[in-house]
C-alpha cells in the first residue's frame, strides 16, 4: 500500500487526494505534515453564512490540527478558495473536515470537547497539547453549532417545567437555570434570578408556546410565581417540596434552639442535652436509629414543645403521600389548624406561609413534581465552576453549562 493511501484511509479525512507526506523538525518536536488536495470543480459554500458561491475571490494553503499520529503531532494542509460571498462578503470556503473558523479538524475538536465534559480545561490542554484556552474557544464553537443547526431555538415542546437559580461566582451572582422534565436537559440559562429574568424566559417561549405548558415547579420565589401566572396562564404551578419541608425543618430547630437558650442559666444540664437532640429530632419516624426512638421518648415524657414540633414535621412529610389533589389540600389544611393552635411561633409562621401556597404545594404532590433534578443539576454546575477554578467569561461558562447538562450529542471519532 502506498503512503499516500495509508495516510488517506488513517486520516479519514474524506473525498481528498493526499499529494504529500513528510515528517519535519518543529520547535524541537518532529511532526508529520500530510498536504492533499480537493476536486478543482467542487461546489463552494460560504463559511459565514452557508450559501453556495460561485466567485472565487483568490486562493491559499492553510493548515489545521490533526489527531496525533503514532504519538506525533500531525498537521494537514491544503488549498482554501475565499469566496464572493453577496451576503457576507469575502470569507473562506466551507471544508467537510474542519468547522468554519477553526485551526483544528473536527475530529480533534469533538475528541477535545468529549474530554472536557469529564476532566479540567487544564488537563485536556495537557492530554491534547493545546492552549487551555484554545480548548474554551473549541467547547464554545460546538454549542454554537449546535445551536444554529437544531430545529428552532431549542424550547420547542416544553410540557412541564422546572425553575430554579444556581450561584456562580462569590458576590451574590446568580444564574437561573430552566429545566425539560420530560427530557431532563437544560434548555435555558441566563444571568439573574429576578422576575425579570424569569419574564425573559418566557418572552424568548412565545405566547403560543406559552399556551403548551402544563406545569411549572419552582421554589417559593415570588417573583418566579408572578411571572410564570403572568405568562402561562394555563400552567399550574407546583412549589418544590424540598424547600416546604426546609421551612418546617427551620421551625423546629428555631424551637430547639429557644428551649436551649431559656434553660442555659436554669438549668445547665437539660440545656445541654437540649441541645444534643438535634440530629435525632431530624429523622423521620420510619428512618429513626434505637438511640433516636430513646431521645424522642424522652422528649415526649420531658419537653412536650420540642415533641410536638418534631410530630408536626414529620406529619407534613406524610402530607406528600396524598393520592390526590383533594386530598392534599385537606391535609394542609389539617396540618396548617394543627401548627396554629400548637402555640409554637415558629410554627404558626411556617403555617401563615405554608396557607398562602397551599395551592402550589397541593399541585406538586398530585402532580409528583419536584426540582429534585434541578438541584442535582445545581451540583454539577457548581462543579464545573470549581473544576475550572471560576471562569473569566460568563459566556464560556455558559458554554459549559450547555454541554453538559444541555445533552448536547459529541461522539468520539473512532
Amino acid at each position: 500500500m502506498r503512503v499516500a493511501t495509508l495516510f488517506k484511509r488513517v486520516l479519514g479525512l474524506g473525498a481528498v487526494s493526499v499529494s504529500r507526506v513528510e515528517v519535519i523538525e518543529r520547535r524541537g518536536e518532529q511532526v508529520v505534515e500530510v498536504e492533499f488536495t480537493r476536486r478543482r470543480n467542487r461546489r463552494m459554500f460560504c463559511s459565514g453564512c452557508g450559501g453556495r458561491c460561485t466567485g472565487i475571490y483568490d486562493r491559499a494553503v492553510r493548515s489545521w490540527r490533526h489527531l496525533d499520529v503514532f504519538r506525533i503531532r500531525c498537521i494537514v494542509r491544503s488549498e482554501v478558495r475565499r469566496v464572493s460571498c453577496p451576503s457576507c462578503g469575502v470569507k473562506p470556503e466551507v471544508v467537510p473536515w474542519a468547522r468554519p473558523g477553526a485551526r483544528v479538524t473536527r475530529a480533534f475538536e469533538d475528541t477535545c470537547v468529549w474530554l472536557a465534559r469529564s476532566a479540567p480545561k487544564s488537563v485536556v490542554a495537557e492530554i491534547q497539547r493545546v492552549d487551555w484556552h484554545s480548548v474554551g474557544v473549541m467547547i464554545e464553537r460546538v454549542v454554537a453549532e449546535h445551536t444554529r443547526n437544531q430545529d428552532g431555538d431549542g424550547l420547542d415542546g416544553l410540557r412541564r417545567i422546572g425553575i430554579d437559580e444556581v450561584a456562580y461566582r462569590k458576590g451574590h451572582r446568580y444564574l437561573m437555570c430552566v429545566t425539560d422534565h420530560d427530557t431532563g436537559r437544560l434548555v435555558w440559562a441566563a444571568p439573574g434570578r429576578s422576575e425579570q429574568t424569569a419574564s425573559d424566559f418566557f418572552t424568548a417561549l412565545g405566547p403560543q408556546r406559552c399556551k403548551h405548558i402544563e406545569a411549572v415547579s419552582l421554589d417559593l420565589h415570588g417573583g418566579w410565581i408572578r411571572a410564570a401566572r403572568k405568562h402561562c396562564r394555563r400552567a399550574r404551578i407546583c412549589a418544590d417540596p424540598f424547600h416546604i419541608m426546609k421551612l418546617a425543618g427551620q421551625a423546629l430547630d428555631e424551637q430547639r434552639r429557644r428551649l436551649w437558650q431559656s434553660l442555659r442559666d436554669s438549668d445547665p444540664q437539660q440545656a445541654a442535652w437540649i441541645k444534643g437532640t438535634r440530629f435525632a429530632i431530624r429523622r423521620r419516624s420510619d428512618n429513626l436509629r434505637p438511640q433516636d426512638r430513646s431521645v424522642i421518648d424522652e422528649l415526649a415524657e420531658t419537653n412536650m414543645d420540642l415533641y410536638r414540633g418534631w410530630l408536626l414535621v414529620d406529619q407534613l412529610r406524610a402530607v406528600y403521600q396524598a393520592r390526590n389533589h383533594a386530598e392534599a389540600m385537606r391535609l394542609l389544611d389539617e396540618w396548617i389548624y394543627a401548627a396554629c393552635v400548637s402555640a409554637l411561633e415558629p410554627f404558626i409562621r411556617c403555617a401563615l406561609t405554608i396557607d398562602t401556597h397551599r395551592t402550589y404545594i397541593a399541585n406538586a404532590i398530585a402532580l409528583g413534581l419536584s426540582n429534585a433534578r434541578l438541584e442535582g443539576m445545581n451540583s454539577t454546575v457548581r462543579l464545573v465552576s470549581h473544576r475550572a477554578r471560576g471562569f473569566r467569561r460568563l459566556e464560556s461558562l455558559l458554554a459549559m453549562i450547555t454541554l453538559i447538562c444541555g445533552r448536547i450529542p459529541v461522539a468520539l471519532p473512532t
